[in-house]
C-alpha cells in the first residue's frame, strides 16, 4: 500500500513523533474505537507502534496483554511487514514479547517464545542468547541454593569477627591466628558455593540452549 492511499485518520496519528511514546500510547488510547474502523493493515500497523511504545515505556505488562493480540493478527492475515520495523513484524513482535515476559519474570514464558523464535531463526545468535539467558532464570531453585548458602557462610565469618574481636583478642589472642584463617575460610566457601551453583546453573542453561538450536538446524 502507498503512502497516498492510506486513510486521513491513520496519516493524522502517524503524524506524532515515532519517538515520543507517551504521545503515541495517549493518542491511540484517545482514539481507539476510530482505529478500529480503519481497514486491517491500518489498523494493525497503528497497533503495533502501540504496542512497541508500551515496551519502550516499560510498560511491560500491558504489552504483554497487546501483543498477543497483534501476533494473532500477523498470522490470521499474513502481515509480514510494518512501515519502520526492520524484518518480519512476526518475528519482531515475538522477541518483543519474550522480553516483556522476561522483564515480568514470567521465565517460562520468555523461554517458550525464545525456543520458537530459535525453531524459525536458528542461525540468529541473538534468540539463542536470549533463551540461554531465560533458561538460566528459570533455574531459580539452584540459584536460590547458590544465594542461600552465599549467605550462611557470610553470618558464620560475621559470628566468627565478633568472636575474636569481643574474646579471642582478649581472653586466647593465641586463637587470633586461627580465627582470622577460619575467617578467610568461610568467605572464600561461600564464594565458591555461589559461583559453583550459578556455574552450574549457567552451564545447564547454555548446553540446553545450544543443543536446541543444533536440533532445530537439523530439521
Amino acid at each position: 500500500m502507498h503512502a497516498n492511499h492510506y486513510s486521513q485518520t491513520y496519516r493524522q496519528i502517524r503524524d506524532d513523533d515515532p519517538r515520543d511514546y507517551q504521545r503515541i500510547i495517549r493518542t491511540y488510547e484517545e482514539r481507539e474505537a476510530e482505529i478500529g474502523r480503519l481497514d486491517v493493515l491500518e489498523n494493525f500497523q497503528l497497533t503495533v507502534y502501540y504496542a512497541d511504545a508500551l515496551f519502550a515505556t516499560g510498560a511491560h505488562r500491558q504489552h504483554l496483554m497487546m501483543v498477543d493480540l497483534v501476533i494473532e493478527t500477523s498470522m490470521r492475515h499474513s502481515i509480514h511487514e510494518v512501515e519502520g520495523i526492520t524484518g518480519d513484524v512476526f518475528h519482531h513482535l515475538l522477541f518483543k514479547k519474550a522480553a516483556s515476559a522476561f522483564r515480568e519474570q514470567r521465565f517460562d514464558v520468555s523461554s517458550h517464545v525464545a525456543r520458537e523464535l530459535v525453531r524459525m531463526l536458528p542461525g540468529r545468535e541473538l534468540n539463542v542468547r536470549f533463551l540461554r539467558a531465560s533458561l538460566f532464570r528459570q533455574q531459580g531453585r539452584i540459584l536460590q541454593y547458590g544465594r542461600a548458602g552465599f549467605v550462611a557462610c557470610l553470618l558464620v565469618a560475621a559470628a566468627l569477627i565478633v568472636a575474636e574481636i569481643l574474646i579471642w583478642r582478649n581472653v586466647y589472642p593465641e586463637f587470633v591466628a586461627f580465627s582470622q584463617l577460619a575467617i578467610a575460610g568461610t568467605f572464600t566457601v561461600g564464594i565458591l558455593l555461589l559461583l559453583g551453583f550459578y556455574g552450574y546453573a549457567y552451564s545447564k542453561a547454555h548446553y540446553a540452549a545450544y543443543g536446541f538450536q543444533r536440533a532445530a538446524k537439523n530439521k
